[in-house]
């Protein structure tokens, strides 16, 4: 079996917007990633920072991982496109915020690293390869 790593940190973030939205912008992260059908982005380790009486939200959500014989192949192998579609999907559902981050992932020999950012107003994600 081969070896598999990833790693990644997200960081939303947004001020003067409504407790709703608050809610809802951490929550739809987190289902999204709880929910997902890769089990490598279950169990993040999520840290929120908001204060709703300041109606700013400042949410992360991280996570490491290495396994000296890969479990499931095939969701390492997807394990990039997954997360890109899920930072994707946050972009679009949730405009009015920051998005940015990182996230990295080794397996069969390949390395890669990836930054990327979605600013307020933009309902895409920006990602580079670096």
């Amino acid at each position: 079996m081969e070896p598999f790593e990833m790693n990644f940190k997200i960081y939303l973030e947004a001020d003067d917007i409504g407790q709703s939205r608050i809610h809802t912008s951490t929550a739809f992260l987190k289902n999204r990633m709880e929910n997902s059908r890769n089990r490598y982005l279950h169990g993040a380790a999520y840290d929120d920072e908001s204060d709703l009486d300041a109606f700013t939200l400042r949410f992360y959500a991280e996570k490491q991982l290495r396994e000296e014989a890969c479990a499931s192949p095939q969701e390492a192998l997807d394990f990039v496109m997954d997360l890109a579609q899920i930072l994707e999907d946050v972009a679009a559902a949730h405009s009015f915020l920051d998005l940015e981050g990182e996230f990295s992932w080794k397996f069969r020999g390949e390395d890669k690293r990836y930054e990327f950012r979605s600013e307020g107003g933009s309902d895409w994600c920006d990602f580079v390869e670096g």
